[in-house]
């Protein structure tokens, strides 16, 4: 089967004339500016070959120990930041979001279709009122109006768990899948095979691809394939597979949404984030082109969190199989507040500060988007010493800051304790890097974290998570294996585990 990535050997010879031109143009821009320490790159190609392709993450951080929290690297004349401390992180992409809030993405979204999501968008007009509608729809008060959505799909969840526990991994799919179609388009599924979140799924693996480096290394360095018809044999891989993401992007926002349409002119109910927003704004007369934001808003959220939801899920019932006594404690605090003849609310949350440790070192512990989405630079910058020229792209190592040592103690064993004072209540540190930084961090945060927060206590409040038994009972090691990168997102590999009710009455209460 071709793929886009058949031609790659075919033209290196293309590459080698192509490189000339943008080497030197590197050559002629060198200035006596201090960048940033970092590896020493090789004559011509910079640090071209030093770019790890698996758990890119891991290795900066290492470097960091090397040549500090801010790091320089040169690939072929373009300027990658990396900052491993959260602190330098707030200053520049923070306090100076002004500068650092572009993107380098915007031609690749156009490319592939994947233009409809914000995280694509370059600092413009269309992206702060994209973001505009987001954040009416998606700020606290707002996302109040999807906490039965949010309840009713945890439910699913949970009743497949006491069905099926050993197909829990699953169930975290159609967990994740489900709710954005249920609270943004209003359609119920109770299927893992349904067309459209096997469509979702497969829609967003290719977000994967074209956010990885060798994506963007293909489509900069070779760009006049984008030109090339999709029958000529070879060159025309690359064309194709842009074509079919470029479908599958259409699809993903057209078919529910049209769905929605539908149900509106028929009179059928539909009580559904987006049906609501398009009769809200055709009854205060508002502009066509904000239904097409609407359709945009509730695409991405079909698509971009659920691979988020999907990863810190996953890393909770990894937690809980690898740490009983995590689970005890948690159960002790469900207990005492809640009791057994009813399952946790959000009215819950302020009371069980276990719970919220839980899900604080939940995100801290194996954060989704490790290496976050790169911010670019506007203009020329300077932090203390060092020089950030316009264009450069800034990564803010995330899983560098959550596993710092001068902040958290033992950072890679999962203790929710440290989230806690001497007595037992939550300390001040509240921030969950993991949702990224300054006008670029994630709009729909508050929707994300309320599902997994309630699905955390949802899930305690009914299972014990074990490790499995050998053959003389003893507990079987679960291996922390997570995908190595190098595409956006991170989360465990498939891991077996066992699951049981944690009491009697756990049947009824779930129904």
């Amino acid at each position: 089967m071709t793929t886009w990535t058949t031609f790659v050997n075919p033209a290196l010879l293309l590459f080698a004339i192509i490189v000339v031109k943008r080497i030197l143009n590197s050559l002629s821009s060198k200035t006596t500016q201090n960048y940033p320490p970092g590896p020493p790159g090789r004559f011509l190609l910079g640090n071209t070959l030093d770019i790890p392709t698996k758990k890119p993450w891991v290795a900066y951080a290492n470097w960091a120990k090397l040549y500090g929290d801010i790091m320089h690297l040169q690939v072929f004349g373009d300027h990658l930041i990396l900052v491993s401390d959260a602190k330098i992180a707030n200053e520049l992409l923070e306090k100076r979001s002004r500068t650092y809030s572009d993107r380098s993405y915007s031609e690749i979204g156009k490319l592939t279709g994947w233009d409809f999501i914000i995280t694509m968008q370059s600092y413009s007009e269309t992206w702060r009122k994209n973001r505009r509608t987001f954040q009416q729809n998606f700020r606290p008060a707002a996302v109040h109006r999807l906490r039965p959505a949010m309840l009713q799909c945890v439910g699913i969840f949970l009743k497949n768990l006491h069905r099926n526990p050993e197909d829990f991994m699953s169930h975290m799919d159609l967990l994740s899948g489900g709710l954005a179609l249920t609270s943004m388009y209003g359609v119920k599924v109770d299927s893992g095979e349904d067309e459209l979140l096997l469509l979702a799924k497969k829609t967003v693996h290719t977000l994967d691809v074209v956010f990885s480096p060798r994506y963007a290394f293909v489509a900069t360095w070779f760009s006049f394939l984008r030109y090339v018809p999709s029958w000529v044999p070879v060159f025309g891989a690359f064309t194709r597979y842009n074509e079919s993401v470029r479908q599958q992007c259409r699809d993903i926002q057209e078919v529910p949404f049209r769905q929605v349409m539908q149900d509106l002119d028929t009179g059928a109910g539909n009580n559904s984030l987006v049906a609501h927003l398009i009769q809200k704004n055709k009854t205060e007369g508002g502009p066509p082109e904000e239904i097409q934001r609407i359709k945009h808003m509730a695409g991405t959220t079909f698509v971009a969190p659920t691979r988020r939801t999907l990863s810190s899920v996953g890393t909770f019932f990894l937690a809980m199989a690898k740490n009983p006594k995590c689970q005890e404690r948690a159960w002790r605090e469900i207990d005492d507040v809640v009791g057994r003849h009813r399952l946790p609310t959000f009215e819950d949350r302020k009371s069980m500060p276990y719970l919220e440790a839980i899900y604080r070192e939940v995100m801290r512990w194996h954060p989704a988007v490790p290496l976050g989405v790169a911010h670019t630079v506007t203009e020329d910058d300077v932090y203390g010493d060092y020089y950030i020229p316009k264009g450069s792209m800034v990564f803010a190592n995330i899983w560098a800051m959550t596993h710092d040592e001068r902040v958290y103690e033992d950072p890679y064993q999962f203790r929710p304790e440290r989230f806690l004072n001497a007595h037992s209540e939550l300390n001040d540190d509240d921030v969950v890097l993991g949702f990224g930084f300054g006008r670029r961090g994630c709009v729909g945060r508050h929707f994300g974290e309320a599902i997994v927060w309630l699905t955390i206590v949802s899930v305690l409040a009914c299972f014990k998570i074990e490790s499995e038994k050998d053959s003389d009972g003893n507990p079987i090691e679960i291996p922390e294996n997570y995908s190595d990168g190098p595409g956006l997102f991170c989360y465990p590999l498939p891991f077996r585990c066992t699951i049981t009710p944690r009491h009697a009455d756990v049947g009824p209460l779930i129904g």
